[in-house]
């Protein structure tokens, strides 16, 4: 007989995890990182204090995770059209472009914790090496250009974000500029 487990890792355990990081997300989302306290969290969430720090011990605990959590989302989404992809370098640069609602929270998300990651060493460093593997995929897969290629689509998905541009526009602005820059 197998006996579901009541604490420790587990399908509930995940569950619990993600509502908790979800509420950070919520919050860095419509007010900023600064604004993340584990007592605000866990209001959020719906859960006790001592809840959400069973998950994470501090506030830079639940900070890392949010942050590790939305860059690992992103890498996920991207990988999922990647696979089998004809024009791999277009699919990725016009991936990293925010076009659903959904899409939006989660830039604007990502978007505040690589701000906060600038002022902290380990995140900062992390930022840097996920920019590097993003460079070094985009060149493996053929971009001859590839910081050119990824500040053109990351500074489109930010004018998505402002309303300047439509994910359509956006997008195509990403197609044009691989085929003029190489």
């Amino acid at each position: 007989m197998r006996v579901t487990p009541v604490r420790g890792l587990g399908a509930a355990h995940d569950e619990r995890r993600g509502a908790i990081l979800e509420a950070v997300f919520a919050i860095v989302d419509t007010e900023g990182t600064h604004q993340v306290s584990i007592r605000r969290v866990a209001e959020r969430a719906g859960v006790s204090v001592g809840r959400v720090q069973h998950y994470f011990p501090s506030k830079d605990d639940l900070l890392t995770a949010a942050f590790t959590a939305i860059n690992d989302r992103g890498t996920a989404r991207v990988q999922a059209r990647l696979d089998g992809a004809s024009n791999p370098v277009e699919v990725l640069l016009t991936e990293l472009i925010p076009a659903t609602p959904e899409d939006h929270r989660l830039f604007r998300v990502a978007q505040a914790f690589e701000t906060h990651a600038l002022t902290d060493p380990e995140l900062s460093e992390r930022l840097r090496q996920s920019y590097s593997e993003l460079l070094a995929l985009l060149t493996a897969l053929g971009s001859d250009r590839a910081a050119e290629h990824l500040a053109l689509a990351l500074g489109l998905a930010g004018l998505t974000l402002t309303g300047n541009l439509t994910a359509a526009e956006a997008r195509a602005a990403v197609r044009s500029g691989i085929k003029k820059r190489g």
